[in-house]
């Protein structure tokens, strides 16, 4: 895990990456909104928790979150979530229901400090409102990513997330031509329903976003992206038509190991 960094006066990232053999790197990303009540965005990775409640605790003290939100329960996003939960007594878990339901069935969410949210429910935090909005893709049907109206930030959970070279603070450091294969592959391997999909539908979800006009875009796996939002929708929405990205195989996965055992 990355030393945490601030990208705007009220909110700081604490980034993390996976490496993804024979591709680059996948951010990891979890933040911290600095609210009146304070708000952690996800849990990053289990095998990140040591790291990572170390992060936060030279952010913030747990004991002064009064939110968690999650923007669903896949494991990059909930690996800290148990440990978080017993340092922030204070704070209520703001989740999709389906999400908490799914997560029961491992371990005991405790009921009572659960908040159950769907798209276009907010949660006051002081001051400002924090909406749930679903983003245009998503890999799990728990989603619910965050239009922040004081900071005009979406926080959009996986989607506009790309797969790239090196870790960086901001996406205006990643080469443009690699950045947007990276984000066209990560969309097409995450998402592999939207090459099923109407892209007029696909477009009226788009459009959403761009109405919303978020001046800065924080996704879970991507750098921090500021006056992007335009660029990305306009990305994203010539996927559907594109040609479906594979997963590595075997063969591939035999030659990363090929390569792991010459070094």
């Amino acid at each position: 895990m990355d030393k945490p960094y601030q990208v705007m006066p009220d909110i700081v990232v604490l980034p993390s990456y996976f490496p993804v053999p024979g591709a680059g790197l996948l951010p990891v990303n979890a933040f911290v909104i600095k609210a009146a009540e304070p708000v952690l965005v996800d849990t990053g990775m289990g095998i990140d928790t040591e790291d990572f409640m170390n992060a936060l605790e030279s952010i913030i003290d747990p004991r002064d979150l009064r939110w968690v939100w999650l923007t669903h329960d896949d494991a990059d996003h909930t690996g800290s979530l148990l440990k978080l939960l017993e340092a922030a007594p204070g704070a209520l878990l703001a989740a999709n229901s389906l999400a908490v339901l799914r997560m029961s069935t491992a371990w005991q969410v405790p009921m009572q400090r659960v908040y159950w949210l769907n798209p276009g429910d907010s949660i006051p935090a002081g001051d400002r409102k924090l909406t749930a909005v679903r983003p245009p893709l998503f890999d799990n049907p728990t989603t619910i990513g965050i239009f922040d109206n004081k900071s005009e930030t979406f926080f959009s959970a996986d989607c506009f997330g790309a797969i790239i070279p090196s870790p960086v603070q901001n996406v205006d450091d990643v080469a443009e031509e690699i950045l947007a294969q990276g984000m066209m592959g990560w969309a097409s391997m995450d998402n592999p329903w939207v090459h099923m999909v109407d892209p007029g539908i696909f477009g009226q979800a788009l459009e959403g976003i761009r109405q919303l006009t978020p001046k800065t875009i924080l996704s879970a796996h991507l750098p921090p992206a500021r006056g992007k939002t335009g660029q990305f929708l306009d990305l994203l929405a010539t996927v559907p038509a594109s040609t479906p990205s594979a997963a590595p195989n075997q063969q591939a996965l035999e030659q990363v190991l090929a390569q792991m055992k010459g070094r």
